[in-house]
Formats: C-alpha cells, structure tokens, sequence
C-alpha cells in the first residue's frame, strides 16, 4: 500500500513507489519489486534520499587520474559513452553525475529512465513504458527528431537500442548509456551481441567504464596495519605516486553503526578508445584481446584500480577481495 503497489495480487510480479518518512523527520523515496515465490512473496526495497539528490563527479570516489579520463570523454561533443557492471554496482549514479557535470545551460539534454531516480532542474527526462510499447528503443527514435545534444539511455538491452544509440552517437549526439558486462571490453562485445558492426561501433565508442561499489573505510574506527610492507605491481605503485603502499584494518564503532564502513565508493575500470583500439574492435577481436590492448595503452583493470585504493587505505583487503575475489586480495585478507 505504501508503495502503490496492489496488495492483493499474489501470483504476479508488482512493482510501486512511494514516500515513506524516517523517524527524524525525513522523507526517503523507495522503490518496491515483489516477486511470487514457492513460501510467499519475495520483496525488493530501494530506498533513494531527495536531499542529497544528483551526486557530482567528484563525490563518487574517483581518483585525480580517473577524473581526468571521465572528464576528456565528457568533452567530446559526439559519441557513445557505456557504463558497464552488474546491478548495484551505481550505474545510474554515474550517469547522473556524468549529465550533472554536462547540465551547465549550454545543452539540451534529454533522458530515458527505467524508472526517473531523480528530477534534474535543466533537462528533459523522460519515462519508459513498456506496458504502452513505449521503450528504450521506441523513446530513443522519437529523441532524435527532437536534435539534443546529450541523451543518457538507461539501459541498452536490447538489439534496436543499441544500434540507434550507435546511430545517435555517429550523427552529432553524445550519448550516455549502461549495459550489462563484467568489463570494460566485454561492455563492447555485449553491443556486438546485439548485431552492431563492428566497425560501426568502433567509429561510435568513445569509451566504456566499468564500475564496482566497496566499502570505504569508517574515519573514526579505521587503522593501519602494522608490520606490513605489500609487494605493488609496477602499474598500481605509478598509480600511487609519491604515496607509499599501507594496509588499513576496520573494528567498527558507533560512527559506522559497527560496520567499520561509512559509506560506498567507486572503483572504475576506464576503457578510452584511440585509434588502436578503434583497430581492434572494428576487426571483431574477441574482449580478451581487446583487454589485452587497451592495458598496454595503459588502462588498469579492475584489480589494479582496487589495489590501488587498498594500498592508500580506502578499504580494507577483506572488503576488497570481497568485491573481487583474485589470489592477491586473499593473501592479503589472511595477512592482516
């Protein structure tokens, strides 16, 4: 009921939202799935805080080197821009703060969202609505007889979208967008699934983030490790810089309600596409080989950029080889 959902549909999937208020005062929009299931129904909650809204660039937890990466590809004034990963991993938060960063009054931006997570005053958003026969792909045409400058797709998930986002990305539009992959390169070879040509996506792609979520350590419980010196690939330790590798342990506390972090921060994996790369993907190589090429270009696959964030004391190597599961992290993890 709260939600808007219908309480007695018991052999459908629901889906409602609605506002709900804490015991301070403040009121927090969710998001509620339902799902029928052998014992009962099965309920998803997302809960979404309108105070703190669209978070800029700069709060995701970017490094100095990711920023400027994030922000050569924002600068260019047509192509495609994929955000890969599972779910939650904060997809839809970096393509906000991707549009935050273009909202400056000198675009029309426009928007297609599964659902609208946050009203952003300056640009055109819009809904999906399957149940009308109205989505990503059917929204997307529509968009492009209206000449913006910026679109940000939602979701690519199927063959039409994807092939118009090629379009839009090829004929003067930048074009942000997520996709389901495990990689920067396999976000490349998910579009090549949908049946895009290889070398039209190759001329369209200006880059491909991948993204995680990990735990950040808590300010006030957090401590480095003692007595430990890691070993730091060559890449990770230019990543550094002047700053020497450390390992950090958490406790908990009352800060972090005993969870020994304060909040979640991003760890990208930056995929940027130069003329090589262009040679590779239009080829059809497979995303191995394109892994291949774009870290002798200098890109730090997703280990590295995590160590790299274990190494100045983000997060502990617990929490890390949680989130990535890779022999260095688990020698790490028994070590501390």
């Amino acid at each position: 009921m709260l939600a808007g959902g219908d309480p007695g549909e018991m052999l459908r999937p629901t889906e409602g939202r609605g506002i709900t208020v804490t015991p301070n005062g403040r009121e927090i929009d969710l998001r509620l799935s339902s799902m029928p299931t052998l014992h009962g129904q099965d309920v998803s909650i997302r809960l979404f805080d309108p105070v703190s809204g669209v978070r800029s660039l700069n709060e995701l937890g970017y490094d100095a080197a990711e920023l400027k990466m994030i922000r050569e590809l924002l600068r260019q004034p047509s192509g495609l821009i994929l955000v890969a990963g599972p779910v939650a991993s904060g997809k839809p938060s970096t393509l906000y703060a991707m549009v935050d960063e273009l909202n400056d009054g000198s675009r029309k931006i426009h928007t297609l969202e599964d659902p609208i997570e946050h009203s952003i005053p300056g640009v055109i958003q819009s809904q999906i609505n399957e149940r009308a026969n109205l989505g990503f792909a059917e929204l997307l045409s529509t968009v492009l007889r209206h000449s913006p400058d910026v679109i940000m797709i939602g979701e690519i998930r199927d063959a039409r979208t994807a092939a118009t986002a090629i379009r839009a990305g090829t004929s003067g539009q930048l074009v942000l967008a997520t996709i389901h992959a495990r990689s920067a390169a396999e976000a490349v070879d998910s579009m090549l699934h949908y049946g895009v040509n290889p070398n039209a996506i190759s001329q369209a792609l200006l880059g491909a983030i991948n993204q995680r979520l990990v735990g950040r350590i808590c300010s006030e419980c957090g401590e480095r490790v003692g007595g430990q010196s890691p070993e730091v690939d060559e890449r990770v330790a230019h990543r550094l810089g002047d700053l020497s590798a450390e390992l950090w342990k958490t406790t908990g506390c009352d800060a972090c309600y005993g969870n020994g972090f304060l909040k979640m921060t991003c760890v990208p994996e930056i995929l940027t596409i130069n003329r090589s790369l262009k040679e590779v993907i239009a080829s059809g190589s497979t995303s191995v080989t394109l892994e291949d090429a774009a870290k002798n270009n200098g890109m730090l696959c997703m280990a590295e950029a995590l160590a790299a964030r274990l190494y100045r004391g983000e997060t502990t190597p617990q929490e890390a080889h949680r989130v990535i599961p890779v022999p260095q992290f688990a020698r790490l993890r028994v070590s501390v």
